[in-house]
């Protein structure tokens, strides 16, 4: 009775498979392999060895840079302005043009500046003639001379009064020696005030202002005259030109800058957050693209005194303004060069380095996971800064051990790895 049943149930699933579209059952087992494959490939990928990148952990110096960029200039440069509003008269240089010293470069027309100066040295002279007049005048002596004038002139308008009186003289000659007495003693009071007074003294020390004034206006017409002609003070590189030869000129106007190409200088900006590590002296290797491939030696030589707010495109940036002198480079770099800047902060040696892209940051400390056998094993660490591809390891990590290099997510401790070839170590 059994064996009819089931004889009974094939014969419907037959009956109901043979009602099925044949394009449907071609569906049905596709899905079917489907599962039976995704199945086996997931009990193979959970037995499969993980792909990682690795490096090994060495020994090594550490050095901790801080980047920057700039221009090269001239430590030492020499500006020629026009001294009044003049003429270019001749032009001798070109830009980039080189120099030597004592070379003339150029000069402006100085027939004004020469008529100022001649002036300045009239007046000069006779600024000197009346002070040696007033030093010659005594006061206390013209007093002496004045009293005694005085005197004479009173004994002797006594003995005319006395004549008069005798009827020996006439009015005409009592009212004269009445008159010189007058005068004498006029001339005795001024005399008196003068002393009292020191006037000459006075007058002197005005007159050797005048003459000091006198003689800072030679000093000074005679510079701007020396200044019409433009004679370079050291030899170097015409670095900039401010007008052509027959334009007229307003005083004070730019007109050559030279540059002494034997000392080249930078000034970059440095980020705040770096400035506090960098000391006048520290030594800089700076290169540039005009010349690949070179390197050239420099020290820190001034450190700005404060920050400069900086607006860019990203904002507002903090820098302070560095200063660098290169003890390299003469013949090769060029004032105006762009230069790149390598400034060593900081250099630990001998030290454990592991790379920055293998510390996995937990619960506020620092793990990695590295290789043994090719297991991973997840290590707590311990570390200080290093640079910018490299922190230092204190404690957790060995030399010459393997840890895992851009770890991806959902690594755990135990499992299975294979390192993936042709990766940097």
């Amino acid at each position: 009775m059994q064996e009819t049943k089931t004889r009974t149930v094939g014969k419907r699933i037959k009956s109901a498979v043979a009602k099925i579209p044949r394009w449907l059952k071609w569906v049905l087992v596709i899905i079917l392999v489907l599962a039976v494959a995704g199945g086996a490939l997931v009990v193979k990928s959970k037995n499969s060895p993980i792909p990682v990148e690795a490096s090994k952990v060495n020994k090594q110096t550490i050095e901790r840079n801080v980047f920057a960029n700039g221009r090269l200039k001239a430590v030492n440069e020499q500006t020629f302005f026009t001294p009044a509003d003049s003429t270019l008269m001749e032009l001798r240089v070109q830009l980039g043009d080189q120099v030597k010293k004592g070379d003339v470069l150029g000069r402006v027309d100085s027939l004004e500046l020469a008529r100022l100066y001649q002036n300045a040295v009239a007046v000069l002279a006779g600024k000197e003639s009346e002070l040696a007049r007033a030093q010659a005048v005594n006061d206390l002596l013209g007093l002496k001379m004045a009293e005694a004038d005085y005197n004479k002139a009173n004994n002797h308008y006594t003995r005319i009064e006395q004549l008069f009186e005798a009827g020996v003289v006439n009015i005409e000659e009592m009212e004269s020696a009445r008159f010189d007495l007058a005068r004498a003693d006029n001339s005795y009071q001024e005399a008196k005030i003068k002393a009292d007074q020191n006037a000459s003294g006075k007058q002197v020390f005005s007159l050797q202002s005048q003459v000091e004034l006198a003689k800072q206006e030679v000093a000074q017409t005679q510079e701007r005259l020396e200044m019409a002609t433009f004679v370079a003070q050291f030899d170097g590189v015409v670095t900039s030109v401010g007008a052509k030869q027959g334009n007229r000129v307003m005083e004070g106007t730019e007109l050559l800058v030279i540059g002494d190409d034997s000392l080249l200088e930078v000034t970059a900006d440095i980020s705040e957050i770096d400035a506090g590590n960098l000391k006048i002296g520290q030594p800089v290797k700076a290169s540039s693209v005009a010349l690949p491939g070179k390197t050239y030696l420099g020290e820190i030589a001034r450190i700005g005194g404060a920050a400069v707010v900086q607006k860019g495109t990203n904002g507002e940036a903090i820098n302070v303004p560095v200063t660098i002198n290169l003890k390299e480079g003469k013949g090769e770099l060029k004032i105006g060069y762009s230069v790149d800047l390598t400034i060593l902060t900081a250099e630990e040696k001998d030290v454990i380095a592991i790379p920055i892209n293998a510390l996995i940051e937990r619960d506020g400390g620092m793990i990695v996971y590295v290789i043994k056998d090719l297991v991973l094993e997840e290590r707590e660490v311990e570390i200080k800064r290093g640079n910018e591809l490299f922190d230092i390891v204190v404690s957790g990590v060995n030399p010459d051990e393997e840890v895992v290099v851009n770890p991806q997510p959902g690594l755990k401790n135990g499992q299975k790895v294979r390192i993936i070839t042709g990766v940097p170590k």
